[in-house]
């Protein structure tokens, strides 16, 4: 199993891929207009997340913001990760993240999966800076539904 990381301007712009795949794509809450990504015959699933980049919960001195629009990563998000590629493991050979820019909130998830999948996240650690709240999130979510492993 391959993983790719990209920047939303990045994944609109690569060429479909010819090998069965999957996208995780992931946009900040509110943003109107989803990626448009380079789906094809081969494409077996899209995951689509929205979710603010934060690492922890963030509380305000003042109290809370009504225009508050930030969305944390929830064990939500970290289940749906965990369903969508276990129920299409067997059918892929590609997963392609994205987020805005391909730093943070798609690193972390390539990462865990590399973990659990792969037994290796240490590229994602040297290469970008995942958020720790999505990673540890979607390894909690795997963990929750597999306690035996």
């Amino acid at each position: 199993m391959e993983f790719f990381v990209y920047s939303r301007p990045a994944v609109e712009m690569i060429l479909p891929f010819d090998a069965p795949h999957v996208f995780i794509s992931i946009t900040t809450p509110n943003d109107p207009d989803p990626a448009k990504l380079p789906e094809n015959e081969h494409t077996r699933g899209v995951l689509r997340l929205s979710f603010s980049d934060i690492d922890q919960e963030f509380r305000s001195p003042l109290g809370e913001d009504p225009d508050d629009t930030r969305v944390l990563f929830s064990s939500e998000h970290g289940r749906q990760v965990i369903d969508f590629i276990e129920e299409r493991w067997e059918h892929i050979q590609v997963v392609i993240v994205h987020c805005d820019a391909g730093m943070s909130r798609s690193p972390a998830v390539a990462a865990a999966l590399e973990k659990l999948f792969n037994q290796d996240d240490a590229l994602y650690f040297k290469r970008y800076h995942p958020n720790m709240r999505v990673y540890r999130g979607i390894l909690s979510a795997f963990y929750a539904k597999h306690p035996n492993v």
